[in-house]
């Protein structure tokens, strides 16, 4: 009948609705992944090196927030006071053993040694915790409220707070502590750090085991609201490379717009074409970043 059929406005007005949604829940994912985003940045920017196992830490750190909300009943937005330190030191001791002797060494030997300590800890994952997905019963955070005709998932919300409050701190930090400076001063010039007293060493070990640490605050969000496996540090991984190479290097807020973008970018993709061409999307951006702005769109360097 004429009457049953849907009126042009109303369809037009579902769609419009439909991708205001995926873009509010892209934003939340966004400034997630900028926070994953932010450790394998300053690792890159300061050390020079390309950290293939960055996702695989942000696996690991998912893994350890399953241990301790489920063995230790520990809220899982509070895990990262567990996490956090106890990455810190998995971080320091990596760069001590492994990522410091490879310093001087060609940019081969430090992807093979990278892509290595990946593959490592994939099969440390499989063997604690098998090839099954693992997932948390139960959060404070978990359920949904709504504003106007959005639905808002409280989990998504609260782990986008906590990375874009992270990220700010970390930025003051950088810019108003005497390590953070020395750290901004090894990135810019290490020769003229050098010669003001900065020991590369520390400031290198403090580099890494603070771009790893992060991964525990970043695990410890995603866990509120999504399973975890030894495979996903890839995905991870991918995400965090293509962000910094749409922001650049040395900027913090065009970490957290690029961020943004790629989240955005990823979830129209899964609601509005296939869920299936997300990735493609996500690397179409990336690859057109590189062709037109190889430095990224914020890069300072």
């Amino acid at each position: 009948m004429i009457g049953s059929q849907p009126r042009p406005e109303s369809s037009q007005g579902g769609v419009v609705q439909a991708v205001i949604q995926n873009i509010i829940n892209g934003t939340m994912m966004g400034c997630i992944y900028a926070l994953i985003t932010l450790g394998l940045s300053l690792i890159f920017g300061v050390m020079n090196i390309v950290n293939f196992a960055h996702g695989d830490f942000v696996m690991i750190s998912m893994y350890f927030t399953f241990w301790a909300s489920s063995l230790w009943a520990i809220e899982t937005v509070a895990t990262p006071l567990i996490t956090f330190p106890f990455l810190f030191l998995f971080g320091i001791l990596t760069y001590y053993l492994i990522i410091h002797k490879t310093l001087r060494e060609k940019y081969v030997i430090q992807i093979a040694i990278t892509v290595g300590l990946m593959t490592f800890l994939r099969a440390v994952a499989q063997l604690l915790w098998k090839a099954s997905p693992r997932a948390i019963s139960y959060s404070i955070v978990q359920g949904t409220f709504v504003i106007g005709n959005y639905t808002i998932m409280m989990s998504r919300f609260t782990s986008a707070v906590v990375s874009v409050a992270v990220i700010y701190l970390f930025s003051l930090f950088l810019n108003h502590t005497w390590q953070g400076r020395a750290i901004r001063a090894a990135s810019d010039d290490l020769d003229a750090a050098s010669l003001m007293g900065i020991s590369y060493k520390w400031t290198y070990a403090l580099a890494f085991g603070l771009g790893t640490a992060i991964t525990a605050i970043a695990g410890g969000m995603l866990m509120t609201f999504q399973q975890v496996d030894p495979t996903m540090g890839l995905r991870f991984g991918l995400l965090s490379f293509c962000i910094l190479a749409l922001a650049g290097l040395g900027t913090t807020l065009g970490i957290i717009i690029s961020g943004v973008i790629v989240g955005i970018a990823e979830s129209l993709a899964m609601g509005m074409w296939d869920p299936r061409a997300s990735s493609l999307v996500v690397y179409m951006i990336f690859i057109l970043v590189l062709w037109l702005k190889p430095r990224g769109l914020f890069g300072r360097k």
